[in-house]
């Protein structure tokens, strides 16, 4: 059990170092009642939007750069955009590192999109693992994709996103 909350604790702060940005210093409070959850069998992403991991920025049409951070640089791809059941669409950030996707990030900046988006997750993939009482976060954890789940309390803003293991062990 401890070995279980370990790993969610590692995977929480790497989530929130490595696609996040800063806020204000929350002491996270373990859930000690959370285990590991891995995708349901043939539901773990190879990538995402028909982009395989590690495919070549060069090989895609339409990816404009929005930003870049560290060495990742982030795109938008033409009109592609996460739909919500509300008809809602939020911009999808495709995240290449050395040209290679890596990371695919969707964010919100309302409670009701927030709200909206964790419902679309949860009912594609389950509830996710909660590793921490006091934070709204989620994680699943694959043989090669990590997911993730966040609402930011304080900025009232929301991040999910799926990443590539093998590409961050590329990173290393």
């Amino acid at each position: 059990m401890k070995r279980f909350i370990g790993i969610l604790i590692f995977f929480s702060v790497v989530t929130t170092m490595g696609c996040g940005g800063y806020t204000a210093f929350q002491p996270n409070i373990p859930n000690e009642n959370s285990k590991l959850v891995g995708f349901k069998p043939g539901l773990e992403p190879a990538g995402f939007s028909g982009i395989k991991w590690e495919t070549e920025l060069s090989s895609l049409k339409e990816m404009k750069l929005f930003t870049k951070e560290s060495n990742v640089g982030y795109y938008l791809r033409g009109d592609d955009a996460y739909k919500l059941k509300s008809g809602k669409v939020i911009p999808i950030y495709y995240g290449f590192w050395k040209d290679k996707f890596y990371v695919v990030v969707v964010k919100t900046k309302q409670v009701s999109d927030w709200e909206a988006l964790k419902e679309s997750v949860f009912e594609k993939y389950g509830a996710g693992a909660k590793p921490f009482s006091n934070q709204e976060e989620y994680l699943w954890v694959g043989k090669d994709a990590t997911m993730a789940l966040r609402y930011d309390s304080n900025s009232k803003s929301g991040t999910y996103y799926i990443r590539s293991h093998t590409m961050e062990k590329k990173m290393r």
